[in-house]
């Protein structure tokens, strides 16, 4: 083996390049909106560099953010497991956040900040909300974070069909709740011919996500693989 066969190729190495470059922009936007997310660094980065990497699919015009900006709903232990009703029951917990409560207006000077020039912000709790929900556009980047069952459960049935195909379903809980990974794992299970089933793909290691099929019979998201 040669010196030359460890060199990749200069479209690698600029590849390399752009992805450090933009991970590094990525990690600046964290420092400068962090009073604004309850989730740390590198999983900031890696929703950011994940999502962008879909951008270009059709759809997602405008930006709609649903929250009920009154925290998370009672988890429910035989659906999200006694780790979750533990964690909420815990108020003193430097990770409690006030049980994950935002202000409405904190979302919407965020999204001010991002530079973003159409959203909507949708308030209320999801049963109530996503159910009559019909987007102007295919979705391309649809981020769940909902935490529970019943939240991300909701989510899935009524706006995955809505995803544009070769769209992405970022899943924030999977890896930390019991309750969302159930919630996917059985929406995932409903899938029979001729539908094409989603694959559960890992991005870093840390982002669960999912690319919707691009037609019947084509298993493209299963070619992602693992980054």
């Amino acid at each position: 083996m040669s010196l030359s066969d460890l060199i990749p190729p200069p479209s690698v190495i600029v590849t390399i390049l752009e992805n450090r470059r933009l991970r590094k922009g990525f990690r600046g936007l964290y420092r400068k909106y962090r009073a604004f997310t309850m989730i740390h660094e590198a999983a900031y980065v890696n929703n950011l560099e994940l999502a962008g990497r879909f951008a270009a699919v059709a759809g997602c015009v405008v930006d709609f953010l649903f929250d009920s900006f009154e925290g998370l709903p009672p988890a429910r232990e035989e659906l999200d497991g006694a780790s979750a009703v533990a964690w909420q029951k815990n108020s003193r917990s430097p990770a409690h956040y006030n049980n994950c409560t935002a202000a409405e207006e904190e979302a919407g000077a965020a999204m001010k900040l991002s530079g973003a020039t159409s959203f909507s912000l949708v308030k209320g709790w999801f049963n109530e909300t996503i159910p009559r929900f019909a987007p102007p556009n295919e979705i391309a980047v649809l981020r769940l974070d909902g935490d529970w069952y019943e939240s991300t459960r909701v989510c899935l049935e009524n706006l995955y069909p809505h995803v544009a195909p070769g769209g992405i379903v970022i899943v924030d809980d999977y890896h930390i709740w019991d309750g969302c990974a159930r919630a996917v794992n059985e929406f995932l299970a409903t899938f029979a011919p001729p539908n094409a089933v989603p694959r559960l793909s890992q991005f870093h290691d840390r982002i669960a996500y999912l690319v919707k099929p691009k037609a019947a019979g084509m298993t493209e998201n299963g070619s992602a693989g693992q980054e």
